[in-house]
Parts: structure tokens; C-alpha cells; sequence
């Protein structure tokens, strides 16, 4: 019985060698030409395994197949992402998820990247279209589950950050989302230009809640570090000038307030840098230099105060 085992192993490996040793170079382009016909009739899945099977085949045959191998090779992962895209635009955003991954290992095993980050930039707009339905139900949670694995395969796609940094604020999750927007803020393409603006915006009104909740608490070295971490990259941003102008005022501390004087000027809406114009005046007027009080009551010619500023005036004049 041992002996026909070992027979029955030898005739095996003879059949397949000779099955083996019987690809030709012919067989091997001809494989070829099947794959490029269904490449050219977007039968992309039929042609990225004839193409499999054309670098098979080459590898059995040797050196005569080399560039036909090469030549597969070279197709093969742009021939994923294209697979990806078509099944994403028919809606098998799983079916796309897997080939996307699969074109992403085999560009980086045939050393060609740039459809690597073509099918990693593909892969991310897949997660984003995802990740849109949580998203609009409000379910952000989920949002933010499907956005990260966007986010991990292209971190520049300035899109997809905004939806999961606002995922991610939604939540409560500051920092998380503190983190995204500074990197859609780092992002110098003229591409991205639109997402940087809209990212400064949004961090900025995270900064601003934080800096009230902070306010309200009279933790004043809070407010100051939110709002100039704003005021970095917004220095007009009114309600970042005026949030701890108003926090030291309340609290009396007056020279804080002129300390922090040169920070109005900056500020371009008129009614906006006027109030902060008036709490600098009652800081000086706290302090006793009327003349600077004076000088800068006569800046507050809009906002709220206008009226108030006329009459300190008024008051100090005589």
C-alpha cells in the first residue's frame, strides 16, 4: 500500500510538470491579447485575471516572456482601480472597498505609485459616499466610523476631513477634530483652497465654544489660549478679540484689557471693533487716564456702545 502511494504521488507530479512545461510563449501571448480585448471592452474584471494568469504563465515560460510579463504587470493595478471605480458608480461600495484594497497591495508590490495613491484617493471617495448617509441622518457616530477609514487611505482628501473633523465635533470630540482641521489648514494646493477656508471657519467656532465655556467659569488663561490660538490664523476675527477683552473686563482686571489693546486693530467689522474699542475705553476710564479713555471712546462709531461712548465723552470732558 505504501508503495502505490508512492506511484500515485510520482504520476501526479509527472502530469503536472509535463502540464507545466507545455506553456509556450505563443499560449502566453495569446493569453495576453484575450486580456487587452476585455481591458478595451471595460471588462475589467475578466481582464485583470487573464492578466494574472498571463504573468503565471510568463513565469512558467521564462526568459522569452519577460516583457509580456512586464507588460501585465504594468496593467494590472491601474486595471483595480478601474474596477473600483466601476463598481462604485454602480453602488457596490463593498464589492469596490475590497478591489480598491487588492489594487492598492498590487501597485505596491509592482512598485507603481502612482496608481497607488490613485486607488487610495479612490478608496477615500468611496468611504465619503459611505459615510454620507450616516452623515445626513445625523448618526455621527457611524459618520465618523466609515470617514476614518477614508481619512486613513487619504489624508488629503480635504472633502472627507471636513465631514469627519465636524463628525467628530458633533460628538464632543475636540481634539479629534481639532487635530483634522489643522491638517486641512496645512494644506498649501490651490485645490484645497476652498476646504482650508471652510476649516479655519469651523475651527474657529469650535475655539469660540471653548473659550465661552471657559468664560463663564472666569478661567481666564483658557479663553486667552483659545482665542489667540485663533487669532493666529484669523487676526480679524472680532469674537476672538472680544471674548477675552470682555472676560477681563468682567473681572475688573482692567490692565489685561489694555494689554491686549493692539489686538482690535486687526478686526474688520466696524461694529465688532468698535465694542471692543468701548471695553478698552472703560478700561482706561477704570484706570484713570482719562485723555487715553477719551481717545478711544471717540473710536466707537458703530456696534452697541455708540451712544454709551458719546456720553462717557461727554462725562470726561468736564
Amino acid at each position: 500500500m505504501n508503495k502505490l502511494k508512492l506511484i500515485l504521488t510520482f504520476v501526479l507530479v509527472s502530469v503536472f510538470s509535463v502540464g507545466a512545461f507545455a506553456q509556450t510563449l505563443q499560449d502566453v501571448n495569446t493569453k495576453f491579447n484575450e486580456a487587452g480585448a476585455a481591458m478595451n471592452d471595460k471588462k475589467y474584471e475578466e481582464a485583470i485575471k487573464s492578466f494574472e494568469e498571463v504573468i503565471t504563465m510568463g513565469d512558467a515560460v521564462g526568459e522569452g516572456a519577460i516583457s509580456t510579463v512586464d507588460k501585465a504587470k504594468a496593467y494590472l493595478p491601474a486595471l483595480y482601480v478601474a474596477l473600483g471605480k466601476q463598481n462604485a458608480a454602480a453602488k457596490n461600495f463593498e464589492k469596490a472597498v475590497e478591489v480598491l484594497e487588492k489594487g492598492q497591495e498590487v501597485a505596491g508590490k509592482y512598485n507603481d505609485l502612482t496608481n497607488k495613491a490613485n486607488a487610495a484617493a479612490t478608496l477615500s471617495q468611496v468611504y465619503m459616499y459611505m459615510g454620507s448617509e450616516a452623515y445626513n441622518s445625523k448618526d455621527y457616530a457611524k459618520a465618523v466610523e466609515v470617514f476614518a477609514k477614508g481619512y486613513e487611505a487619504s489624508p488629503n482628501n480635504s472633502q472627507l476631513a471636513l465631514y469627519l473633523a465636524d463628525s467628530y465635533d458633533q460628538l464632543g470630540n475636540f481634539d479629534e477634530a481639532a487635530a483634522i482641521y489643522k491638517n486641512i489648514m496645512g494644506l498649501t494646493h490651490s485645490r484645497h483652497a476652498e476646504a482650508v477656508v471652510k476649516a479655519k471657519e469651523e475651527y474657529g467656532k469650535s475655539l469660540i465654544a471653548k473659550a465661552a465655556e471657559a468664560s463663564k467659569t472666569n478661567n481666564y488663561a483658557k479663553v486667552v489660549e483659545y482665542s489667540d490660538e485663533i487669532l493666529e490664523f484669523d487676526p480679524a476675527n472680532g469674537s476672538a478679540v472680544l471674548l477675552p477683552l470682555q472676560t477681563a473686563n468682567n473681572a475688573k482686571n482692567y490692565n489685561e484689557v489694555i494689554k491686549r489693546a493692539s489686538t482690535i486693530d486687526a478686526i474688520t467689522d466696524a461694529g465688532l471693533k468698535s465694542d471692543a474699542y468701548f471695553i478698552l475705553g472703560m478700561a482706561y476710564q477704570n484706570t484713570e487716564n482719562t485723555d487715553k479713555a477719551i481717545e478711544t471712546y471717540r473710536k466707537v462709531t458703530a456696534g452697541n456702545y455708540s451712544s454709551q461712548a458719546k456720553s462717557a465723552i461727554a462725562e470726561l470732558s468736564k
